[in-house]
């Protein structure tokens, strides 16, 4: 019994220790909280990044791209983005049917993707110009499934708040990627490593969270049941219908560009770009991901009592991403045509140019997309559509002309990264001018109701 009292006091002195190092701040703790665990992943990856570009071609680059690009663009609607509303109900038995209600429609849609396979599977390589994608088609609906179930279970341990176990998971996700691309890619030559481990990566997790879920909320989780999943569904349709439609819009508008480059430039351009673009953006997601996590989690508890809370967290955000974001990219773009070569390879020399022109956009939209969540605690999520369709728009347009003029590529991802950065700041204004709307309102309705008393 003894021994047991000291084992206890000993985790406990070990969990406040750890509790003093982290900053005091419920959103800064979070925020470093999820944001270490994403460093110490992407740390693994970047070790490994050097010798996965020589075990690689650009042009296995290029069709690893391309599937990627597909399956963003087909996962959107993998549980029709009704996980979104998981952290706002005020009880946990109507989230944890909006969860039950998201897995119905994840298997739903999962199936489905079998049946597009099967039916446009020669149609979708033609689209996409590149013939090696046929083979590895049927890791879609895999990938599908593990990613949407980890994305479910994602926003549930955001509204828990549970940002240790993102943390963890996102280590995880990782080290498997990293050992199955790096073991796969000695073993057999092509691109299948990359995707293999992309399968392995999105489904890692999945289990963690689901085992730490039921742990903490199995009684909510009895609450399941198809009427109440159907009231939870018809209470928030409008996540699905107005997110769904501009997450849509904006994994065409993300994934468009590859699918492009591959397109109009063949798949070796496209592996350039696709490194570029990684490389440039996924220290920056880091930070980015985890601050998008946990501004939604705090935001969505201060925006009813306080709103003024909300807009002073929103500028100060906005000018601390700034400068954040500013520095680092400047370096990378500094440093890039040398950088490039050496660590990753000679055959990757134009992916450094590359990066130059993609570091202005990534600056940019590390400020912004956080605050983008704004628009979907004030109940503005029809506003992401327009945004969305002006930036695909863009997109499309851009890259189109640059074609038809016979530009190369690298004048292509310059246009293409000076179109985004307008649409980035343009996203900024409309959330920044919702939000003071919303001030204003609940001031004149706090001045109404003194009068009245």
């Amino acid at each position: 019994m003894r021994r047991t009292w000291k084992g206890n006091s000993t985790a406990n002195r070990l969990k406040e220790r750890a509790r003093s190092i982290l900053p005091r701040g419920r959103f800064i703790r979070g925020v470093t909280v999820l944001a270490g665990g994403a460093a110490l992943g992407q740390a693994i990856n970047v070790l490994v990044s050097p010798a996965i570009t020589r075990l690689y071609s650009p042009a296995d680059f290029g069709v690893f791209a391309v599937y990627a690009s597909v399956l963003g663009i087909v996962t959107v609607v993998a549980s029709l983005c009704f996980e979104y509303a998981i952290p706002i109900p005020e009880d946990d038995e109507s989230a944890a049917n909006i969860l039950g209600f998201c897995f119905v429609i994840l298997l739903g849609t999962n199936v489905l993707s079998w049946l597009a396979i099967y039916a446009l599977g020669d149609q979708i390589v033609k689209w996409t110009n590149i013939p090696g994608l046929r083979s590895y088609l049927w890791l879609i609906p895999l990938w599908m499934l593990g990613a949407g179930t980890y994305t479910i279970l994602n926003y549930w341990a955001i509204r828990k708040r549970d940002y240790v176990s993102i943390g963890r998971t996102q280590l995880s996700r990782a080290v498997a990627r990293a050992s199955i691309q790096t073991g796969l890619g000695y073993a057999i030559s092509g691109p299948i490593g990359l995707l293999l481990a992309q399968v392995a990566g999105e489904s890692a997790g999945s289990a963690s969270l689901g085992k730490a879920a039921w742990k903490e909320d199995h009684a909510s989780f009895r609450a399941i049941s198809l009427q109440n999943m159907y009231k939870a569904a018809t209470r928030y349709k409008n996540y699905s219908i107005f997110i769904g439609t501009a997450r849509l819009m904006d994994s065409l508008a993300s994934n468009a560009p590859q699918l492009l480059f591959a397109t109009f430039y063949g798949a070796e351009v496209a592996g350039w770009f696709a490194l570029g673009q990684y490389v440039i953006g996924a220290p920056l997601n880091i930070v980015v991901n985890s601050i998008d996590q946990v501004y939604f989690g705090e935001a969505s508890r201060v925006h009813k009592n306080d709103p003024q809370s909300m807009r002073r967290l929103f500028l100060g955000l906005t000018k601390r991403l700034a400068l954040i974001g500013t520095i680092p990219i400047a370096v990378i773009c500094i440093l890039a045509p040398w950088f490039f070569p050496v660590v990753f390879g000679p055959s990757w020399e134009t992916t450094g140019r590359y990066v130059q022109f993609l570091g202005l956009m990534f600056a940019t939209r590390f400020a912004v997309h956080p605050l983008q969540n704004t628009l979907t605690i004030l109940e503005r999520q029809d506003l992401f559509i327009p945004w969305e369709c002006i930036r695909l728009v863009m997109v499309l347009g851009i890259l189109s002309e640059a074609k038809a003029w016979g530009f190369s590529g690298i004048v292509a991802v310059a246009a293409y990264s000076l179109s985004m950065l307008a649409v980035y700041i343009l996203l900024w204004i409309i959330a920044w001018r919702i939000l003071t709307r919303a001030c204003k309102k609940q001031q004149l309705g706090d001045w109404i109701a003194g009068e009245r008393y």
